[in-house]
């Protein structure tokens, strides 16, 4: 079967250490032909491998016909504009998450999209993760009963030297940064969503901002969410953890006939201590942002442009974890507790 031609738009960071890796685990599936970045040698890097042409600006790769499908790894506050780009050359859609700065560009993305016929799948890559993946699976057999409580930690370590979060990065400007809450939180978001496969009703959180050099933009954020099954899912991201401290996610549920955990640090078996902190081989590799995860992602919507059926998470599901995370930093900004839904 021939391979899809893919263009790649936004070739930083997350398409250096999770895209374009997924694309060489599936050669077999997809074939990177051109590659886009306001960077020059960022485009021409990624595209080097490949033997791909690579631009500043995305729009001519989408006039391609040997090109069917875009991977979008650009920042939020570009999306919106790029789905309906691509969507209207007839391209499919990989979308980075968050899928949008507000849910009025979400519903343009899909309803671009849906009036195109293409596929959108946005990357909430923890969906394709192994842990949970097994953790949904679970679930899905009734072995813990009825969820009542879950709860989601998310700890990372700032950059050494500080550059995201601060003016040096796109990540530190408030005009175009939704901070810890879009980068991070909406992964938790969405988990929570996903495993009670309930609608969320509440939100109360709090927000805060820790990290030296850091103009406004949110790097902490701890919320708690009500559903309307009963279920009550909390979480914490933190993106100030100092130098050393390692990469850490923790998933606990509790139901009426059992439990699940899942925490990062039982699969970091060596650190070595040296005069800059600790490192920890191997991290990156074990912990849930893996390599497979995001293989998982792109096979998926190579499988549903090739079946002709929908993604196995439509973008209403992304749009619903965009939609939870804006109550959450709303309520953090108010100090009181946003209402979701019919009851809102």
């Amino acid at each position: 079967m021939d391979r899809i031609g893919l263009g790649l738009i936004g070739c930083g960071g997350i398409a250096r250490s999770a895209h374009l890796p997924a694309m060489g685990q599936l050669v077999d599936r997809v074939v990177l032909r051109a590659t886009a970045d306001i960077d020059a040698a960022a485009a021409a890097a990624a595209a080097a491998p490949w033997g791909a042409d690579h631009a500043t600006d995305y729009r001519a790769m989408l006039e391609r016909p040997d090109i069917q499908a875009v991977v979008i790894a650009t920042p939020e506050y570009l999306h919106a504009d790029q789905v309906e780009a691509a969507a209207a050359a007839g391209k499919h859609v990989l979308c980075e998450k968050p899928m949008a700065r507000t849910l009025a560009e979400a519903d343009r993305m899909i309803a671009a999209c849906a009036a195109a016929g293409v596929q959108l799948l946005v990357g909430h890559s923890r969906r394709f993760t192994r842990r949970y993946m097994e953790i949904r699976a679970a679930i899905d057999r009734g072995d813990i009963g009825d969820i009542r409580l879950m709860r989601e930690n998310e700890r990372r370590m700032r950059a050494v030297p500080q550059v995201w979060w601060t003016p040096k990065h796109w990540t530190g400007n408030p005009q175009v940064s939704g901070g810890a809450p879009m980068m991070n939180a909406i992964h938790e978001a969405d988990l929570l969503r996903w495993f009670t496969g309930a609608q969320a009703r509440t939100v109360q959180a709090e927000i805060n901002v820790t990290i030296e050099g850091n103009v406004g933009v949110t790097d902490f954020i701890s919320f708690t969410v009500g559903f309307d099954n009963g279920a009550i899912g909390s979480a914490e991201v933190l993106n100030c953890a100092p130098p050393g401290y390692p990469a850490f996610h923790m998933m606990e549920l509790y139901g009426t006939a059992g439990a699940i955990r899942a925490r990062d640090h039982e699969l970091v078996g060596l650190t070595r201590y040296g005069n800059v902190g600790a490192d920890y081989p191997g991290t990156f590799d074990m912990l849930l942002h893996n390599l497979p995860a995001y293989a998982r992602e792109l096979a998926e919507l190579v499988g549903a442009i090739r079946e002709g059926r929908p993604v196995v998470m439509p973008p209403s599901e992304a749009r619903a974890a965009l939609e939870l995370t804006l109550a959450a930093v709303r309520s953090a900004q108010t100090g009181e507790v946003v209402r979701l839904g019919a009851g809102a």
